[in-house]
C-alpha cells in the first residue's frame, strides 16, 4: 500500500481488516513499514516492533491503534509486524499479507521516502495498491510520489498496480462533479505519469469500514454512525454507477454486479425485518464501495500466481 501522506492508506487497510487496528488521524500517522498478516483463527492481533538492526524492541499480545501510534512515534523503530485474523466475510485465504508504507512527502522526516522506496524495491509483492485522494488529485506531492513509485518499481510484468481513488464521496453531483468524468481525468493523469491502462477503483473506505464494524457489532462513535448512514443515503441510487466506472477486469466487475444483484433481490424478502434489512444495505455498501473490488482483485492475482 503506497500513497502520499494522509491519502487514506491506513484507513483503507483498516477496512480490509474490518476494524480500526492502524492509527488514523489528519496528519502523518505511519512512520514505520507495517506488515499485517491474516492468520485464520487468531482472535487478536499480535504485534512486534523492530530496530534498524533487525532486533526486536518490543512485543504485544493484543495490539491496538493506540499502541501502533506510540510505536510509529518512536524514532528507534523501523518496522512493525502484526499477525491476526481479518474480521471480514468472506475471510481471505490465510497468509495474506498487506504492507502499509509511510507517506514519502512528510517534509519533517526524509526517512519516510526512504522506507517507501526500500519497500517497493525489496518486498516480493504481487499487487500494489496506490491510494489517490479524490479531493486532492494532481498535487505536487502526489505527482512526486507517483514518479518515485514508477522509478522504483522492479521490472516485473507480474506486478499489478491498483489505483484506489479514495474519498470519492467528496465529489458533489449538485456542483456538476460527475464520477465518470472524474475517473476519465484520473486515467489521463496516470497515463501522463507513465502508467498505461491503469486499474482505477472509486472507493469510500471509511464508510465501508464503518459498515463492517456495524456488521461485527463493534462500537462506533456518533460521527462514524452519521457518516455511515449519510453514505447509505447518498449512494442509494448510484450503486451501480460506482461499479460501472471502475476499470477492473470484466470477470471482476461481473462478480461485483452479481453480488449486488443477489443482495438487492434478497432485500424484498427481508424488508419487514428492520435489522436484517439494515445489514443487507451495509453489505451492499461494501460491495459497491470499492473495497470488495480490491479484495476480488487480490484473490484473482493470488490464483494467477499459484497457477504458475
Amino acid at each position: 500500500m503506497a500513497a502520499p501522506m494522509s491519502a487514506g492508506k491506513s484507513s483503507f487497510i483498516n477496512a480490509l481488516i474490518g476494524d480500526e487496528l492502524l492509527h488514523v488521524a489528519n496528519e502523518a500517522t505511519t512512520a514505520c513499514l507495517t506488515r499485517v498478516e491474516h492468520r485464520k483463527g487468531v482472535k487478536s492481533f499480535r504485534g512486534a516492533c523492530y530496530l534498524d538492526s533487525g532486533a526486536v524492541l518490543a512485543t504485544q499480545r493484543d495490539a491496538s491503534a493506540e499502541l501502533l501510534r506510540d510505536w510509529n512515534s518512536d524514532g528507534r523503530i523501523k518496522r512493525i509486524e502484526l499477525k491476526g485474523s481479518f474480521n471480514v466475510a468472506p475471510r481471505p485465504a490465510s497468509g495474506l499479507v498487506v504492507y502499509d508504507t509511510p507517506g514519502p512527502n512528510n517534509s519533517q522526516n526524509e526517512r519516510h521516502g526512504q522506507l517507501m522506496r526500500e519497500a517497493v524495491q525489496n518486498i516480493p509483492f504481487k499487487a500494489l495498491c496506490y491510494v489517490l485522494n479524490a479531493g486532492q488529485l494532481g498535487t505536487v506531492d502526489d505527482r512526486a510520489c507517483l514518479d518515485m513509485l514508477g522509478n522504483g518499481l522492479p521490472e516485473d510484468p507480474a506486478h499489478e498496480i491498483y489505483f484506489v481513488l479514495n474519498k470519492i464521496d467528496l465529489l458533489d453531483p449538485e456542483k456538476g462533479e460527475d464520477i465518470g468524468e472524474h475517473i476519465e481525468r484520473v486515467h489521463k493523469y496516470l497515463s501522463d505519469a507513465g502508467f498505461r491502462d491503469p486499474i482505477v477503483i472509486p472507493t469510500i473506505a471509511d464508510a465501508a469500514l464503518y459498515a463492517r464494524k456495524a456488521l461485527n457489532r463493534l462500537s462506533m462513535t456518533r460521527p462514524q454512525r452519521s457518516k455511515l448512514h449519510q453514505t447509505l443515503d447518498e449512494f442509494s441510487d448510484r450503486k451501480r454507477a460506482l461499479i460501472h466506472v471502475t476499470t477492473a477486469p470484466a470477470t471482476v466487475k461481473k462478480r461485483l454486479f452479481k453480488e449486488l444483484d443477489e443482495l438487492e433481490q434478497r432485500s424484498d424478502a427481508i424488508a419487514s425485518d428492520e435489522r436484517l434489512a439494515e445489514e443487507n444495505e451495509m453489505k451492499q455498501l461494501i460491495t459497491y464501495s470499492g473495497l470488495r473490488t480490491v479484495e476480488l482483485l487480490i484473490q484473482r492475482q493470488r490464483r494467477l500466481a499459484e497457477s504458475k
